[in-house]
């Protein structure tokens, strides 16, 4: 299965970046960077999508992303099933990216040992 779709994930600053959707399970092929949210995604009764942010991170390399994420155990609890990315070649780009973003979500697993 490819991408299921695309969401819109707005930073403390007011910026929204666009996202594309992928099962959690889906192996990306290119080293990439980007700016990754991990979230539950749940499909709602009336045909809408809701989606509960897990992680907030970044990569250089979006192709070994679940290769034993350093919060698995999390992840595994809150039942990821979704990974979201936003690509982004520059490092100190996605670093400023990810910082706006957890200052607005506060994502479970960012936070946990």
């Amino acid at each position: 299965m490819s991408k299921i779709g695309t969401i819109d994930f707005s930073g403390l600053s007011g910026h929204v970046y666009n996202f594309n959707v992928y099962p959690f399970t889906y192996e990306f092929k290119k080293e990439k960077g980007a700016v990754y949210v991990i979230t539950h995604r749940t499909v709602k009764s009336d045909g809408s999508v809701e989606h509960n942010l897990l992680y907030i991170g970044t990569t250089n390399n979006i192709s070994t992303l679940t290769d034993a994420h350093a919060n698995s155990k999390c992840l595994e609890r809150e039942k990821a099933n979704c990974v979201c990315t936003y690509w982004e070649d520059n490092a100190a780009t996605r670093v400023k990216i990810n910082d706006d973003l957890l200052k607005q979500f506060h994502p479970p697993c960012n936070y946990e040992d």
